[in-house]
Protein backbone atom coordinates (compact mmCIF):
# COMPACT_ATOMS: atom_id res chain seq x y z
CA UNK A 1 0.00 0.00 0.00
CA UNK A 2 3.29 2.40 0.48
CA UNK A 3 3.46 3.30 -3.38
CA UNK A 4 -0.34 3.97 -4.01
CA UNK A 5 -0.43 5.96 -0.76
CA UNK A 6 2.41 7.85 -1.66
CA UNK A 7 0.61 8.22 -5.52
CA UNK A 8 -2.40 8.98 -4.14
CA UNK A 9 -1.04 11.76 -1.77
CA UNK A 10 1.07 13.37 -5.28
CA UNK A 11 -2.26 13.46 -7.11
CA UNK A 12 -4.33 14.88 -5.08
CA UNK A 13 -2.28 17.60 -2.94
CA UNK A 14 -2.68 15.74 0.60
CA UNK A 15 1.30 15.65 1.03
CA UNK A 16 1.27 19.11 3.02
CA UNK A 17 -1.02 20.89 4.97
CA UNK A 18 -1.03 24.94 3.45
CA UNK A 19 -2.33 27.67 5.86
CA UNK A 20 -2.99 31.10 4.88
CA UNK A 21 -3.33 34.03 7.35
CA UNK A 22 -3.82 37.82 5.84
CA UNK A 23 -4.07 41.31 7.55
CA UNK A 24 -7.19 43.57 6.63
CA UNK A 25 -8.17 43.34 3.00
CA UNK A 26 -9.38 46.65 1.08
CA UNK A 27 -8.75 47.52 -2.59
CA UNK A 28 -6.01 49.36 -3.91
CA UNK A 29 -4.16 48.73 -0.91
CA UNK A 30 -1.19 45.95 0.27
CA UNK A 31 -2.64 43.16 1.88
CA UNK A 32 0.02 41.08 3.74
CA UNK A 33 -0.20 37.30 3.26
CA UNK A 34 1.92 35.07 5.32
CA UNK A 35 1.80 31.09 3.66
CA UNK A 36 2.93 28.26 6.00
CA UNK A 37 3.48 24.38 4.22
CA UNK A 38 3.74 21.73 7.64
CA UNK A 39 3.08 18.06 7.85
CA UNK A 40 5.10 16.96 4.61
CA UNK A 41 5.02 13.76 4.24
CA UNK A 42 7.52 13.44 1.28
CA UNK A 43 9.87 15.73 -0.74
CA UNK A 44 8.88 17.90 -3.80
CA UNK A 45 10.38 20.58 -5.64
CA UNK A 46 7.76 23.60 -6.14
CA UNK A 47 8.06 25.92 -8.44
CA UNK A 48 6.86 28.31 -7.11
CA UNK A 49 4.35 29.37 -3.87
CA UNK A 50 1.12 31.64 -4.60
CA UNK A 51 -1.86 33.46 -3.21
CA UNK A 52 -4.84 33.45 -5.67
CA UNK A 53 -7.85 36.01 -5.08
CA UNK A 54 -11.08 35.11 -7.12
CA UNK A 55 -14.31 37.26 -6.71
CA UNK A 56 -17.61 36.48 -8.68
CA UNK A 57 -20.71 38.27 -9.09
CA UNK A 58 -23.81 36.13 -8.90
CA UNK A 59 -27.35 36.90 -10.02
CA UNK A 60 -30.85 35.59 -9.78
CA UNK A 61 -34.08 36.76 -10.92
CA UNK A 62 -37.23 35.23 -9.49
CA UNK A 63 -40.04 33.73 -11.08
CA UNK A 64 -39.32 34.98 -14.68
CA UNK A 65 -42.11 33.63 -17.12
CA UNK A 66 -40.47 32.21 -20.29
CA UNK A 67 -41.98 30.05 -22.85
CA UNK A 68 -40.64 26.78 -23.82
CA UNK A 69 -41.43 24.16 -26.87
CA UNK A 70 -42.50 20.88 -24.85
CA UNK A 71 -43.39 18.14 -27.17
CA UNK A 72 -43.83 20.33 -30.00
CA UNK A 73 -46.23 22.81 -27.93
CA UNK A 74 -45.09 25.92 -26.43
CA UNK A 75 -46.01 26.64 -23.08
CA UNK A 76 -45.23 29.08 -20.57
CA UNK A 77 -43.46 28.04 -17.24
CA UNK A 78 -41.98 30.03 -14.33
CA UNK A 79 -38.57 30.04 -13.75
CA UNK A 80 -35.67 31.10 -11.43
CA UNK A 81 -33.16 32.51 -13.90
CA UNK A 82 -29.84 32.56 -12.58
CA UNK A 83 -26.11 33.55 -14.09
CA UNK A 84 -22.40 33.81 -12.26
CA UNK A 85 -19.39 35.59 -13.86
CA UNK A 86 -15.65 36.16 -12.86
CA UNK A 87 -15.13 39.51 -12.38
CA UNK A 88 -11.57 39.08 -10.91
CA UNK A 89 -9.08 36.01 -11.08
CA UNK A 90 -5.16 36.31 -10.33
CA UNK A 91 -2.37 34.51 -8.73
CA UNK A 92 0.44 36.94 -7.23
CA UNK A 93 3.64 34.51 -6.84
CA UNK A 94 4.90 34.92 -3.36
CA UNK A 95 8.19 32.93 -3.67
CA UNK A 96 10.15 31.23 -6.47
CA UNK A 97 11.62 27.78 -7.23
CA UNK A 98 12.66 25.58 -3.90
CA UNK A 99 12.79 22.08 -2.38
CA UNK A 100 10.97 21.23 0.08
CA UNK A 101 11.74 18.38 2.91
CA UNK A 102 9.46 15.72 4.00
CA UNK A 103 9.08 16.80 7.80
CA UNK A 104 9.80 20.78 8.10
CA UNK A 105 7.65 23.46 8.29
CA UNK A 106 7.91 26.78 5.89
CA UNK A 107 7.43 30.01 5.97
CA UNK A 108 6.36 32.58 3.29
CA UNK A 109 5.04 36.05 3.21
CA UNK A 110 4.54 38.89 1.07
CA UNK A 111 2.47 41.16 -0.34
CA UNK A 112 -1.15 41.29 -2.57
CA UNK A 113 -2.34 44.50 -4.31
CA UNK A 114 -6.14 44.57 -5.82
CA UNK A 115 -7.15 47.00 -8.17
CA UNK A 116 -8.74 50.10 -6.57
CA UNK A 117 -11.23 50.25 -9.17
CA UNK A 118 -12.46 46.38 -8.53
CA UNK A 119 -15.97 46.34 -7.42
CA UNK A 120 -16.35 45.77 -3.59
CA UNK A 121 -18.07 42.97 -2.14
CA UNK A 122 -22.15 43.43 -2.04
CA UNK A 123 -24.83 41.30 -1.08
CA UNK A 124 -28.08 41.94 -2.36
CA UNK A 125 -31.50 40.78 -2.40
CA UNK A 126 -30.96 38.92 -5.84
CA UNK A 127 -27.42 39.77 -6.32
CA UNK A 128 -23.93 39.34 -4.62
CA UNK A 129 -20.27 40.43 -5.26
CA UNK A 130 -18.22 37.61 -3.41
CA UNK A 131 -14.18 37.33 -3.14
CA UNK A 132 -12.14 34.89 -1.84
CA UNK A 133 -8.72 34.32 -1.41
CA UNK A 134 -6.48 31.00 -1.06
CA UNK A 135 -2.72 29.82 -1.48
CA UNK A 136 -0.99 27.11 -2.87
CA UNK A 137 1.60 25.05 -3.96
CA UNK A 138 2.85 24.92 -7.74
CA UNK A 139 4.00 21.18 -7.84
CA UNK A 140 3.42 18.46 -10.51
CA UNK A 141 0.11 17.07 -9.85
CA UNK A 142 -2.75 18.73 -7.90
CA UNK A 143 -1.38 21.75 -6.47
CA UNK A 144 -1.78 21.23 -2.80
CA UNK A 145 -3.88 24.21 -1.02
CA UNK A 146 -5.16 25.80 1.94
CA UNK A 147 -8.75 25.99 0.06
CA UNK A 148 -10.77 29.26 -0.34
CA UNK A 149 -11.94 31.54 2.27
CA UNK A 150 -14.28 34.26 1.94
CA UNK A 151 -12.96 37.90 2.43
CA UNK A 152 -14.92 41.13 2.83
CA UNK A 153 -13.65 43.98 -0.16
CA UNK A 154 -14.04 47.38 0.46
CA UNK A 155 -12.78 50.74 -0.88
Amino acid sequence: MGIFSKLADAVTGNWVKVHLQWSEPALGKPIEVRIQADNLKSDHDAEGVYVQVMAEERVKVPEVHVAETVNGVLQEKVKDIENAVITFDQKFPIAGPQSLKAGQSYEWSGTVTLPADARPTYIGLNAGHAWKIRAGLDVKGNDPDSGWAAITLGR
